[in-house]
């Protein structure tokens, strides 16, 4: 009986502390409050860490341009109208990402950007390829390892080199 209540007590004890710690809604700013859209009731019932994550993704949204706010609109509309298992594939797919060294990583960034600067005609026909190999993972990997082994430090990658001789054939 006695640890029961010594568990019950260390219980309130902690949801106290935890609760403590939370961050007062007297100290949310107004523009804060405004891009959050919840009252204070609603903002006291939140767990500690939510309400950092949600201050700081307030700040942010503030910072940005109004284009950046459309585009953030756009990406949200085509999250809400996924399925859940296409939400999930999503999210996998980053969790690995943030698993890949920053070398990759960056890899990757440089790849997307390169794909959209592509004319759309180009970049459908690439999309296709990719679709059609069976295993699109696969097929991404036999990419970068094929990237990885053309690339001379300092010097980039031969397609990079064959651009620049281009040039300077054509001046």
């Amino acid at each position: 009986m006695s640890r029961l209540v010594v568990m019950l007590v260390s219980g309130f004890l902690l949801c106290g502390l935890a609760h403590a710690e939370a961050i007062p809604w007297s100290e949310v700013g107004s523009r804060e409050r405004a891009v959050l859209g919840l009252d204070e009731a609603q903002w006291e019932s939140l767990p500690e860490e939510r309400q950092k994550r949600l201050l700081r993704g307030a700040k942010r949204w503030q910072e940005l341009t109004p284009e950046q706010r459309r585009r953030v609109r756009q990406n949200l509309q085509r999250w809400k109208q996924l399925s859940p298992e296409e939400r999930e594939w999503l999210r996998e797919r980053y969790r690995a990402f943030r698993r890949l060294p920053p070398e990759k990583r960056a890899e990757l960034r440089r790849l997307r950007r390169w794909f959209r600067s592509l004319p759309p005609e180009r970049r459908q026909r690439i999309l296709r390829r990719w679709r059609a190999s069976g295993d699109p993972d696969a097929a991404l990997q036999r990419r970068l390892d094929r990237m990885q082994r053309h690339v001379v430090p300092g010097r980039g990658s031969d397609a990079q080199r064959d651009q620049k001789s281009r040039e300077k054939v054509s001046e």
